[in-house]
């Protein structure tokens, strides 16, 4: 390879990292610290790391298969501006560079194609992107392997070896502190790599055999308004949990937002005990389901929903089961993604339905429409409340989910412009003529109906752990229940410790999380990138992914909180351990507890 290829090749990659920089800044201009200079400087150095390695395959090409070497370099051109276009999407989708959600999303080849092409028209785009990368190859010309020895190749490849190998992002300052800033220095490549490397079931410093499970839980002395609540609710027959997608974000946040858009829950809200201050565990639906169902708190890395051995997780199914009910879980989007089917017969659902047992109904590539999940939902409902005498019935919907796609003429905003906000106001219109249909059944009198979303838009926020973009909508409505508002803080975790005290379950399914209807402040665990935390009214404690502890001075309504440099590192670590020292232990531990 010639000295002078590999420069040209050298400037025009840095320079591509500098650019995709300023776009960031321009896609996300206000963070708390956004990035400085020296985010710049290390943005070059870590697009330098990332360069050697593809220099590397490169280099091994041509000592392995000299014929191979051109044809080889176009591939790495190819597939670095592929990757380059996917840190944008991300970006705009996560506001953050690629990380482990690649490995999830590669284990599942055939939805992710089908939902990429529905969503980005990815064969539309074939021939420019080709011609672009070509573009590239031409500005930089093709390699000559004749003027580098075979030994400064094999150093080439030693050197790119050990990057793969041991490579860290290097995060000066903000960037080791701030979201923003951090995931603006790194780059996909290495964070992508540090993820590989990071063992889930090896994190040491969550290890603690002495750590309870579950930890202990306080007392809580309730008011007679909410002695009242249990017992209005606790001689109902039947359960209805909807967990809805992402429903949440802007649109749910600004009240002006709110009515315009979304009539139905905000009419639902005064008809409804609410509780105002519920934040989900993470931001993605796999985290949703560990916390809403299993009351599990989120462990660093994927949701244990999808590691071995999440049958053994508490469960609210077999909770439910206990306290007489019937569960069963309807869901219209691909069974096999995410392992959804296995996971719930596996904590005690005993029916599941998927997409695959709807037929002609509207469906996107993520699934069917919540019309036709809720029109199946009103028919199961009648065969169910038939034969069993409680029921507990769970359902996911899936329409406000990219690609944002919906009937056309339900509601008055355009279903083709692919709008959050167009598709939220379709699920609102879904929900609230599902309940007024429900309404006319010989069941409905005898349901608690229980709404929740599984998870926030987007990770909003400037923290390793974006809190702020975490809170979610919850409320229980049932006929004869008095209306009311909770602004206790709480977690969607703490809902199947809800429903046990609800209908005073005796269950010996040990959840995290105390009982919502204390209206007292309870534990909000929360998890992002590896990074462990707990939120409180004044401010957030974290363990980073590397053991670190932090705490952030933030009110729940701040996105861009500050860094307390007053704290005590230890008694931020004690409380975070409390809770994820258990949960750990107990999942990876003496598994007889």
């Amino acid at each position: 390879m010639s000295t002078a290829w590999i420069g040209r090749w050298w400037l025009l990659w840095l320079s591509l990292g500098f650019g995709l920089r300023l776009l960031f800044l321009v896609l996300y201009p206000e963070a708390a610290e956004p990035p400085d200079l020296w985010g710049f400087v290390a943005g070059l150095f870590n697009d330098s790391q990332v360069f050697v390695v593809l220099c590397g395959i490169v280099s091994l090409a041509s000592l392995l298969w000299r014929r191979s070497l051109t044809g080889v370099y176009c591939l790495v051109v190819a597939v670095s501006l592929l990757v380059m276009v996917a840190e944008v999407f991300f970006w705009i989708e996560f506001e953050s560079r690629l990380d482990r959600l690649l490995f999830h999303y590669l284990a599942y080849p055939i939805e992710v194609i089908v939902f990429l092409e529905d969503q980005f028209h990815l064969t539309v785009f074939a021939i420019p992107f080709l011609l672009v990368a070509a573009g590239l190859i031409w500005l930089t010309g093709l390699p000559d392997e004749d003027d580098v020895s075979q030994g400064v190749r094999w150093g080439i490849v030693g050197v790119s070896v050990g990057i793969l190998v041991f490579g860290q992002p290097w995060l000066p300052g903000k960037g080791a502190q701030y979201k923003v800033a951090g995931q603006f220095a790194s780059t996909g490549y290495l964070g992508v790599l540090a993820d590989a490397r990071y063992g889930e079931d090896e994190v040491t410093w969550l290890f603690d055999e002495t750590r309870p499970f579950p930890p202990g839980r306080v007392n809580r002395v309730s008011s007679a308004d909410h002695n009242t609540l249990r017992a209005q609710l606790r001689n109902k027959k039947h359960v209805m949990l909807i967990v809805e997608e992402s429903f949440a974000g802007p649109v749910w946040e600004q009240m002006d937002q709110r009515r315009k858009y979304l009539p139905n829950f905000v009419e639902l809200e005064q008809r409804s005990v609410t509780f105002d201050n519920v934040f989900a565990t993470g931001s993605r639906t796999t985290r949703g389901l560990e916390a809403i169902l299993n009351g599990f708190p989120p462990l660093p890395g994927i949701s244990t929903t999808e590691r071995k051995g999440f049958e053994r997780l508490p469960s609210i199914a077999r909770a439910m089961t206990d306290g007489g009910f019937h569960p069963v879980f309807l869901y219209g989007g691909w069974p096999g993604f995410t392992n959804f089917s296995n996971y719930w017969k596996g904590i005690g659902y005993q029916k599941v339905w998927s997409r695959e047992d709807f037929e002609g109904e509207f469906e996107t590539s993520w699934g069917v429409s919540d019309e036709a999940l809720f029109a199946r939902i009103l028919q199961e409902m009648a065969l169910l409340t038939q034969k069993h005498s409680r029921v507990f019935l769970s359902t996911l919907t899936v329409s406000h989910h990219r690609p944002y796609d919906f009937p056309d003429g339900v509601v008055t905003w355009s279903a083709h412009e692919r709008k959050s906000s167009h598709a939220m106001a379709y699920a609102d219109q879904a929900l609230g003529d599902f309940l007024r249909n429900a309404r006319e059944e010989p069941w409905f009198t005898d349901t608690v109906f229980i709404v929740v979303a599984d998870h926030g838009m987007h990770p909003r926020g400037d923290t390793l752990i974006p809190a702020y973009s975490y809170r979610v909508p919850l409320l229980i409505h049932a006929e004869g229940l008095t209306p009311g508002r909770l602004d206790g803080l709480g977690s969607t975790m703490s809902l199947p410790s809800t429903l046990v005290d609800m209908f005073a379950i005796e269950t010996s399914e040990t959840f995290f999380g105390e009982s919502l209807l204390c209206n007292c402040d309870t534990v909000v665990p929360l998890e992002y990138g590896y990074h462990v935390g707990l939120l409180d009214r004044y401010g957030l404690n974290v363990i980073s992914r590397d053991g670190d502890p932090r705490r952030w001075v933030t009110g729940l309504d701040e996105p861009n909180p500050v860094i307390d440099t007053q704290s005590d590192p230890q008694e931020i670590r004690d409380q975070v351990m409390r809770i994820f020292g258990s949960a750990y232990t107990w999942y990876y531990g003496n598994q007889d507890w």
